[in-house]
């Protein structure tokens, strides 16, 4: 493979190609095994993805619910308070 194939700056370097670096982690030579391994790297990686991107929707989500029910409780308070203040 020509050294143009890869970017290189300084210590890093990265290629251009998903190519390359299928050809280097994988045997060509048993493509039913290699296709077998890189299904269950990506199986992997994507249960992992969405564990992380539902874990934060969780997280964001009961931020908004408890904001919701204090601002709820506020304005309840904010009402009761009017209501008492006016019958004094």
């Amino acid at each position: 493979m020509a050294s143009s194939d890869v970017y290189v700056r300084e210590n890093f370097s990265e290629p251009m190609s998903a190519q390359h670096n299928f050809a280097n982690q994988y045997d060509l030579d048993d493509p039913v095994r290699a296709m077998s391994s890189y299904a269950r790297i990506m199986h992997a990686h994507t249960k992992q993805q969405l564990d992380t991107a539902t874990t934060s929707a969780r997280r964001r989500s009961s931020e908004t619910s408890s904001t919701a029910a204090s601002l709820s409780h506020e304005d309840t308070n904010g009402s009761v308070d009017s209501v008492n203040s006016a019958l004094s």
